[in-house]
């Protein structure tokens, strides 16, 4: 899966269960396409269902300007997570990963305490941050629980950062989510571009 960016790539390897979501705005038949992919005998969910369960996290994956996106389904065709990258940066304005961290700290919906470490990826080193969140609805009602674990990376030769979240709402499921976030990361590389908007080369490619 490639996004282009400017003058680099994102790519990330999706394993089995994930599925990478497409535009959610216009023409949706990549959803119905891989519906009918599926055996149905092998769905405990609707038809229907499950299309939408592609339709609505690639909806709030556009309305965050996510440039990557993928939904984690476990057998039967429920939705237990999804995956979204997003590209921050400002000409003239370069961060350091303790700057990075202040802010992914400083989101004000985050509930307690969260988990917090440096790892070394293939892509560079990162900050991988763990934590629940909460959010309101109007008058207070509605409340909103679910859990991420984000990656944020500073990206080679730009000043960009990218920031990897897999989110989700089944907290019994946690440990299993955060392994498969932890996974997908591993694979995570940049790939610069040539002019032509063209891969120079993708040190993750098996081709």
């Amino acid at each position: 899966m490639t996004v282009e960016i400017d003058d680099w790539t994102c790519r990330v390897d999706f394993p089995e269960g994930w599925i990478q979501l497409m535009a959610a705005s216009g023409e949706t038949g990549w959803a119905r396409a891989a519906v009918n992919s599926l055996n149905p005998s092998d769905l405990v969910v609707s038809a229907e269902s499950f299309e939408q369960g592609l339709i609505s996290p690639a909806r709030e994956a556009e309305q965050i300007q996510s440039v990557l996106s993928a939904a984690f389904f476990v057998a039967g065709g429920a939705h237990y997570a999804t995956f979204t990258v997003q590209i921050f940066g400002e000409d003239g304005v370069t961060l350091s990963l303790d700057e990075v961290e202040d802010r992914l700290r400083g989101h004000k919906e985050m509930v307690g305490e969260p988990g917090v470490s440096r790892v070394d990826l293939s892509a560079g080193p990162a900050i991988r941050l763990q934590a629940r969140y909460q959010s309101k609805g109007v008058f207070g009602f509605g409340k909103k629980l679910w859990e991420s674990v984000s990656y944020a990376l500073l990206v080679p030769q730009t000043s960009d950062v990218l920031l990897a979240t897999t989110a989700w709402n089944a907290s019994k499921h946690r440990q299993q989510l955060a392994a498969e976030a932890d996974a997908l990361m591993k694979t995570l590389r940049h790939v610069l571009l040539d002019a032509e908007g063209n891969p120079i080369s993708d040190p993750g490619s098996t081709t």
